[in-house]
């Protein structure tokens, strides 16, 4: 198996774990806030304060204990979902860069795994802001740093995805989608920085969207490349 059915195959593995995901996944925070269309598991991945950790989780486990049980589970599983989209995105560069025989690409190969690594340390601070008794404080800062350079680290690889598929002229019509979606990944992540409530889904659809081009991508590429 070549490197671009490998990485097909792996995101078609992290198509079927994000669907696993969502479906098993709470529907709804604690106190709902007006507007807010986030769902439950990333609202929590975004909370800045005290104020809003209680929004989305509620004021106790003995309270909140099926909401608090199932963001959890989630987010246990979320070891393995991190694990198979850092390989996607990993071993896609790879291909792209021995294909074109340019080693640079493997830099974006490296953001992979750093979005992996972030994405780890952040559930470690989800898992311990949902017990009783932590001191929130310090999760809270942990959370937030580790969140961001997950999504900027992921944001980069889709925008570098974006350009790598706009630099293959076989493909037209997917090379200009994919230049659009890659360039949209990073603009709504930038957004959903500033303003995490009203442009976080955007943010979280637009780098799906480029990880579905680049799956179509690498299926094609892979049908013929020996790479």
């Amino acid at each position: 198996m070549n490197r671009f059915n490998l990485a097909a195959l792996l995101g078609v593995v992290v198509f079927a774990i994000t669907l696993w995901l969502a479906a098993i996944s709470p529907k709804q925070v604690a106190h709902p806030i007006e507007g807010d269309q986030r769902d439950p598991v990333l609202a929590f991945e975004m909370v800045r304060n005290g104020d809003e950790l209680t929004a989305v989780i509620g004021e106790s486990r003995l309270q909140y204990p099926e909401l608090r049980n199932a963001i959890d589970q989630v987010n246990r599983i979320d070891y393995i979902y991190m694990t198979v989209y850092g390989a996607f995105i990993a071993i896609f560069f790879m291909a792209v860069a021995h294909q074109r025989r340019d080693q640079r690409w493997l830099v974006l190969s490296g953001i992979g795994i750093v979005a992996l690594l972030a994405d780890a340390r952040e559930n470690m601070a989800l898992l311990a802001l949902t017990q009783d008794g932590v001191e929130a404080t310090a999760f809270i800062h942990m959370l937030f740093v580790s969140t961001w350079i997950k999504w900027f680290a992921l944001a980069i690889a889709c925008g570098g995805a974006g350009f790598a598929l706009f630099e293959d002229r076989s493909m037209p019509t997917l090379r200009l989608i994919g230049a659009i979606v890659g360039a949209s990944a990073v603009g709504f992540t930038i957004a959903a920085y500033l303003d995490p409530v009203r442009a976080a889904p955007f943010m979280a659809l637009a780098i799906f969207i480029t990880w579905v081009l680049q799956v179509i991508y690498a299926y094609r590429v892979g049908r013929t490349a020996a790479v």
